[in-house]
């Protein structure tokens, strides 16, 4: 293996983790937390906050996935020409491979519904002079869309483990 190749890959999987982390450690860390007694008043501002970094973050690291992931198809010998050929898209790999592409191809909507619509919806609605009406479908939406997106996340995560493990 060459160093690019290691490097791909060394990059691609410390991106994966930061970006299900992130969400893992919203879910199970930051949701709970925010809960408190003493974060309660500023909840709103602390998920809107938190959000539009991690919403940034997310994007570059959506990025960084898709290109080396390319990377990696090309490093392991497969090419445009063979990504072309229906004999690739019918071995177990490629199988696998079409339905990890699928999963994050789904991601990528779901993430840009979440971050570019549902969320500045929710954050726009939490101000002191919105009413709790207006603000709870978004509010609820948005959690909805998140913890579909980690699902899908770790369904991306599992489908990659079977393409390097069989």
């Amino acid at each position: 293996m060459n160093i690019i190749y290691k490097a791909a890959i060394f990059i691609h999987i410390i991106s994966a983790i930061f970006w299900i982390g992130g969400m893992l450690f919203t879910a199970a860390v930051l949701a709970p937390a925010s809960r408190h007694k003493m974060l309660k008043p500023s909840k709103n501002a602390l998920f809107s906050i938190a959000g539009k970094k991690f919403s940034r973050i997310s994007w570059v690291l959506f990025v960084i996935l898709i290109l080396t992931g390319i990377l990696l198809l090309w490093s392991r010998g497969f090419g445009w020409h063979i990504l072309t050929e229906k004999e690739f898209w019918d071995s177990a790999f490629g199988q696998t491979l079409y339905i990890k592409l699928h999963f994050f191809a789904l991601i990528l909507i779901i993430s840009g519904l979440h971050d570019f619509w549902l969320g500045p919806k929710a954050s726009s609605y939490m101000q002191p002079s919105s009413t709790k009406i207006k603000t709870s479908p978004y509010r609820k939406a948005a959690r909805w869309v998140g913890r579909i997106n980690l699902i899908l996340g770790l369904c991306v995560l599992y489908y990659a483990i079977t393409l390097v493990r069989g």
